[in-house]
């Protein structure tokens, strides 16, 4: 039976191949965007690499002297934007062609269901956008300043107690922030389930490969082989770790639905939807399944709670490099702020350079580097290239926001790249590219920028971020090495951050 599978697969493929030999690229007299060579009947599977594919694609740009790049992986046409005016001209400008998704079929395998991220183009996206949107509006996430502030502050008291568990400590403020404002269920300690539950789906979501981009999204009669037949590693990974993701869907829904939806102080996003379901006055809510329910709150959990952690781990790595990048940012925090509280929202607008870490960050190391690939509804053309239907279409976050064309020494970490011209800086742009584009671009961003700034703000002011040191007292020098998948943030490493000055421990200990 296996062998009997096997061969119905090898046909399969080579049906595909001799499908797209005959038909590819005779629609049009324009040439595909260039790519390296292929492989007969394999185009690019082996081409590509597994791991961080945002790297070759870039290089590839470099070499062919094109932002946009085209590969084959078994007959399915691949096009990757490497620049950020290619992924606006075509992602946001013709975003009626470029709206929907492939489909994940090794996200399947791992257990994503009704996620808005991974929705196809259709009404139950327009419908599931439409609802999380209203709930991460600009004007919506001022009203979660006051919980985003309040567990920043239990963020510095954790790394007080706790300060070889700083990750740990990350971890709980991020996962805080979207379990209240998701699912209205609140974390009260750094040995809370949720937080192991963070741990478990940032570990899949990190390790399971690039969206879209392995062999079984290609060829998706694989996700029936046994592990003893199945030679990709992504494969076996999801099937391994489908727990961890529909823990994270299931376990905080769970949760939040045991508290009544008409009780006044459940704010979250699940109860006002279930709030919405019961008065029977919102269309939305009423044609929402249980499934969509699961499904739009998950997306909460899973794309909030793991992004703004991976952000949070890439300034600390850029903090112990960079330890002058901290002085320049007390010094405008002493000045603005003073020593007598911690800085609040109220201080953004008269520190720039917080403004500018933060950026800086996001740019350096985009936590979705490679993005989630849009699908083309039809042919098209873009300066002299044809773009086939059913185009796999990527926009490559890590290229655009090292492009050498718009920073200066991308590969180095400097917020004052962004000082505007008019200051005497080199007045650079702020980073486009690691939200998404178009019809698909995040709707958190507000929140998970909103996130990212308080705690560089409080910890900036409070905390000294430094190298470990060994035994002999030698320094440590971190490993800058990141991680694959759909999220990428640094690989596990030594610090020591603790609190600037007896007035900055005062002033941490005054927030309980």
């Amino acid at each position: 039976m296996a062998l009997l599978l096997v061969a119905v697969v090898a046909a399969l493929v080579l049906a595909l191949y001799t499908l797209n030999i005959r038909f590819g690229g005779k629609r049009s007299t324009l040439p595909l965007p260039p790519g390296p060579p292929g492989e007969p009947i394999l185009g690019h599977l082996r081409v590509v690499p597994t791991d961080q594919p945002e790297f070759a694609y870039a290089k590839w740009a470099e070499e062919y002297q094109s932002d946009v790049i085209y590969v084959n992986i078994l007959g399915q046409p691949v096009i990757v934007l490497n620049s950020v005016k290619s992924a606006v001209d075509l992602l946001d400008k013709r975003g009626s062609n470029y709206c929907d998704r492939p489909r994940f079929v090794l996200f399947e395998v791992m257990g994503w269901k009704a996620t808005l991220t991974f929705l196809r183009w259709g009404p139950r996206f327009k419908l599931h956008r439409r609802v999380l949107q209203r709930a991460f509006t600009p004007a919506s996430c001022l009203s979660y300043r006051a919980l985003q502030q309040k567990e920043a502050h239990a963020l510095l008291r954790g790394i007080v107690a706790k300060p070889a568990e700083w990750e740990t400590t990350l971890r709980r403020f991020a996962t805080a922030i979207v379990m209240s404002i998701g699912f209205g269920v609140d974390i009260h300690s750094d040995n809370d389930p949720y937080i192991q539950m963070a741990t478990d789906a940032s570990y899949a979501l990190g390790h399971g490969g690039a969206p879209a981009g392995t062999p079984v999204d290609f060829f998706p009669l694989l996700r029936y082989l046994p592990n003893f037949l199945a030679r990709s590693r992504s494969l076996k990974f999801a099937r391994d770790w489908k727990w961890a993701i529909r823990q994270i869907h299931d376990a905080p829904f769970t949760a939040a639905r045991s508290q009544p939806p008409s009780d006044a102080d459940k704010v979250s996003f699940l109860h006002t939807l279930l709030r919405q379901q019961q008065s029977g006055k919102d269309a939305d809510a009423q044609a929402f399944t249980l499934e969509d329910i699961k499904g739009a709150a998950g997306a909460v959990f899973a794309a909030g709670q793991d992004t703004t952690w991976s952000t949070l781990v890439v300034f600390i790595l850029n903090m112990v490099l960079h330890p002058e990048v901290q002085e320049k940012a007390r010094k405008q925090l002493a000045d603005v702020v003073g020593s007598e509280r911690l800085p609040s929202f109220e201080d953004r607008g008269r520190l720039p350079y917080i403004d500018y870490i933060v950026q800086e960050t996001l740019r350096w190391g985009p936590v979705s580097p490679i993005g989630v690939p849009h699908r083309s509804l039809q042919d098209d053309e873009y300066e002299g290239m044809f773009i086939p239907k059913d185009s796999f279409v990527y926009a490559n976050a890590r290229a655009m926001t090292h492009d050498e064309r718009t920073y200066t020494a991308p590969e180095e970490f400097n917020p004052d790249r962004y000082v505007p011209q008019s200051e005497g800086g080199a007045g650079e742009p702020y980073p486009i590219g690691q939200f998404g584009f178009g019809r698909r671009v995040c709707v958190g961003r507000y929140l998970a920028e909103a996130s990212v700034w308080i705690v560089v703000a409080t910890m900036l002011a409070t905390m000294k971020i430094e190298k470990a040191v060994d035994e002999r007292g030698n320094a440590i020098e971190p490993e800058v090495e990141l991680t694959n998948g759909l999220t990428s943030h640094p690989k596990q490493f030594k610090c020591s951050i603790v609190s600037r000055s007896d007035n900055a421990r005062q002033l941490i200990d005054m927030t309980l």
